[in-house]
């Protein structure tokens, strides 16, 4: 595993040193703890499936990509119809599912993950990683 440090976008930087001590759960504070290390230290090339389709009710995916590239989607199947494709966390966090149409209600990706309190989130799902469906 590669042990260099991965430069953050600027926007990350300030989004991480903001939720610092601001934390509204512990899975709160492990999701941006995580995610952090993983933007830093975990190179995906086969990209990494945080948020499944399959595992919550909406329907939503969330996929890293690279270091902080991340692909917001949603629907089973749906072949990447509905993604939304943006260059940090702090754009993804951002976007507007019901403007987005992949919810009724009016939430950003962040509300929608403290409303389930980040119950939806795998952090072991790094493809890259992952040998034979188990981290190696």
């Amino acid at each position: 595993m590669n042990t260099e440090k991965h430069k953050l976008w600027d926007v990350d930087e300030i989004l991480f040193a903001s939720m610092k001590g601001n934390y509204s759960s512990s899975n709160e504070e492990n999701f941006f703890k995580n995610i952090q290390y993983k933007q830093q230290y975990e190179c995906t090339a086969l990209n990494d499936l945080l948020v499944s389709e399959y595992e919550n009710p909406d329907e939503i995916y969330v996929v890293r990509e690279i270091y902080e590239e991340y692909v917001v989607g949603h629907g089973i199947g749906s072949n990447g119809v509905n993604e939304e494709h943006v260059m940090c966390l702090s754009d993804a966090l951002a976007l507007n599912l019901r403007e987005l149409g992949y919810i009724d209600r009016n939430l950003t990706l962040l509300e929608w993950l403290k409303e389930c309190d980040y119950a939806v989130v795998n952090y072991e799902r790094n493809y890259d990683i992952l040998g034979n469906g188990k981290r190696s």
